[in-house]
């Protein structure tokens, strides 16, 4: 069990444990900081155990696998790509039709040419800029140097949002907006702030001609939701979630892990930065899970059962604090039968409902992986005092990153969060 819960066997045991520290920290006279992290902590615990008594009494799990939905195979075209509509569809309102057509059916769709050959270059070099000023021993193109980079992370950047400015104007790109706003049904969105990824090729062909594998560089598979199963059902108005302050970085990623049903949709995706076919390792989903969601997590059975997020054998809650969370699949689950990797073009724009399981699998060729995260979500019901203390984290980070004064318009300063 994690650190985290201190070994507490349930969250009521996790919850009076809580308690007795808060009570210890006044008596000790600690800072307000302090007091006021620890009650937070407490009043989320308090928040999950309520939602366990509201439902979700019964555990069974054959039950949860016989709900996945059934296997379904993905269109491509002849180029062995995902069948993918142009970015030009986005304005044709009769068109548009058939992309929300296909998106209802899958749970996901691809843009295509949404970023130029020129934007993926520019990005590409960007994030390499990255890596060697992150890694001294890492060099661009030369191969031998990327043992300094780990799979552990799946090729994550080291922080969890990044603000230079190529991946700033992909966030805010004409097109990524256009499509997230149709698929959010809504005009005032806010782009969330996330970061990229690169995974190494796992073969080498040297200049002998001989191929080399390197399979300790592959990343594992995985399958996940990007948000936690129960909180997402519960009867709360977005009012009375908890207000990020976003004196943490990290707080950008919470932002999605802890939305609920009563403001959907919600909409994550990825930009391909470089041609990623299906030997190269990416982004596999599980077509019409999001069709079948509600009726899944009604079956998993009380949350405290999932929260021994150390066992990597069976599905697990994992806690980011304040009910958000992220929901991982064990690799002996069933549902890895039904997931299907998405091939994309260099310049694409993958979208997928936020309720469809997902996650990726390693590179298993001489190909470079490179992706850009974007996350999209509605304005509407953000309090106030979250989307001031956003705005003002946004701007610090990108005056650190020298990316304030970028040329962006006003409509961009808008769905970025900054004006």
């Amino acid at each position: 069990m994690s650190e985290q819960f201190g070994g507490a066997r349930s969250l009521h045991e996790l919850y009076q444990r809580q308690l007795r520290k808060l009570k210890n920290l006044k008596l000790a006279g600690a800072e307000k900081n302090e007091l006021r992290e620890a009650s937070k902590f407490l009043l989320s615990i308090k928040r999950s155990l309520r939602l366990q008594r509201e439902g979700f009494h019964k555990s069974d799990k054959v039950t949860a696998h016989n709900l996945y939905p059934p296997a379904t195979q993905v269109p491509t075209d002849a180029d062995g790509f995902v069948v993918s509509f142009h970015k030009d569809i986005l304005d044709d309102e009769i068109s548009k039709r058939e992309v929300v057509k296909f998106f209802d059916l899958y749970g996901f769709v691809v843009f295509r040419d949404v970023l130029t050959p020129e934007d993926c270059e520019g990005t590409a070099s960007e994030i390499l800029d990255q890596l060697e000023s992150q890694y001294t021993l890492f060099r661009r193109g030369e191969i031998d140097t990327y043992s300094a980079l780990s799979s552990e992370t799946y090729g994550l950047a080291k922080e969890p949002a990044i603000f230079t400015p190529n991946i700033i104007k992909n966030r805010c790109n004409e097109y990524v907006v256009k499509a997230l706003r149709m698929l959010l049904k809504d005009e005032d969105i806010l782009l969330s702030h996330d970061r990229w990824c690169f995974y190494r090729p796992t073969k080498i062909i040297r200049s002998s001609g001989e191929e080399q594998n390197i399979p300790e560089w592959r990343t594992r598979s995985s399958l996940h939701l990007d948000l936690n199963p129960w909180l997402y059902m519960q009867h709360v108005t977005p009012t009375s979630q908890h207000v990020l302050e976003y004196q943490s970085i990290r707080d950008f990623s919470k932002e999605m892990n802890s939305v609920t049903h009563q403001n959907a949709p919600h909409v994550q995706g990825v930009l391909s930065i470089t041609d990623n076919r299906m030997n190269d390792g990416g982004t596999v989903v599980v077509p019409g899970f999001h069709g079948v969601f509600t009726d899944w997590v009604k079956s998993l059975g009380p949350m405290s059962e999932y929260m021994k997020h150390n066992n990597l054998t069976t599905n697990r809650l994992v806690w980011r604090g304040h009910g958000a969370g992220s929901f991982k699949f064990a690799e002996e689950d069933p549902i890895h039968s039904l997931k299907r990797r998405v091939t994309l073009r260099a310049g694409s724009f993958l979208v997928w409902d936020q309720r469809v399981v997902h996650g990726s699998m390693p590179n298993s060729s001489t190909n470079t992986r490179i992706v850009q995260f974007v996350k999209a979500f509605r304005r509407h019901g953000v309090p106030i005092q979250q989307l001031d203390a956003r705005r003002k984290s946004i701007q610090r980070h990108m005056r650190k990153a020298g990316t304030l004064n970028l040329d962006l318009t006003t409509d961009m300063q808008q769905v970025l969060g900054i004006k």
